[in-house]
């Protein structure tokens, strides 16, 4: 459901005019919590449009069509809300600690690979979704530091466009913890899985199911210390830049 509220605050943050694709933007925010049990037709009603016009702007944010968002609003729902409440400060260290082993036993030839290709690319796009896009932008503005201009848009239907134009001597950088932006009810999926270039996914889900579609796929945590996530990700990327700094000069 966050990614779904996300992508259609943007939309609307992004619109020019009031049109019926804004108009239906804020009619599924106002009714977010009803979707998983709407119909097309219901969805329609709801929207004062015809069903049509619903699949179409589902398509436009990035959806099949509106059966594929509201699955994703039925897979998603939830989990923020387990992983992030009741976290004590004890809690939190401990979990924060499991990630920091793990990325401290990430091997040295995988981070070799991953700054070269980062160092080679011709064009990066960032990929980061939910409440991760800050962090993705932290990346984006380190990377520029050492004189690598990335591009990290924050509307995901910006950055369905974006991947699509790639080549083979670009890069995208997805950051997804949980990996659920990339369930098969989400058009970004298909999207990198088709496009050209170097890819690199950031995750704490296991890798193996993940390597389809990824070249290079960097655990950096373990999926039940998701709700320290934000801050591992700041950890990473430190590591990161320290790495690209001893391998490459920066500017």
């Amino acid at each position: 459901m966050e990614q779904l509220i996300y992508t259609l605050l943007a939309y609307i943050n992004n619109s020019l005019e009031k049109d019926i694709n804004y108009s239906i933007a804020n009619s599924f925010l106002e009714n977010i919590h009803h979707i998983e049990g709407y119909s097309l037709e219901m969805a329609a009603e709801v929207c004062n449009v015809a069903p049509s016009t619903i699949n179409r702007f589902c398509k436009r944010i990035g959806f099949r069509n509106f059966s594929n968002l509201r699955n994703s609003v039925a897979f998603q729902g939830g989990m923020y809300e387990a992983n992030e409440k009741h976290l004590s400060a004890a809690t939190f260290e401990a979990k924060l600690k499991e990630n920091i082993e793990i990325m401290e036993n990430i091997s040295k030839e995988q981070m070799e690979r991953i700054i070269k290709k980062i160092y080679e690319s011709k064009r990066i796009v960032i990929l980061g979704f939910e409440k991760h896009q800050i962090q993705a932008m932290e990346l984006q503005k380190q990377l520029f530091l050492l004189g690598k201009l990335c591009e990290c848009n924050t509307n995901f239907f910006k950055q369905l466009e974006t991947v699509s134009h790639l080549t083979e001597e670009d890069m995208i950088i997805t950051i997804s913890i949980e990996g659920n932006i990339l369930t098969e009810a989400l058009a970004i999926n298909e999207r990198i899985k088709a496009a050209n270039g170097k890819k690199l996914l950031i995750t704490f889900s296991d890798p193996e199911q993940h390597k389809y579609v990824f070249d290079e796929v960097l655990r950096c945590g373990k999926i039940e210390n998701s709700a320290v996530s934000s801050y591992t990700l700041l950890r990473l990327f430190d590591i990161l830049i320290y790495h690209y700094q001893k391998q490459y000069l920066s500017y």
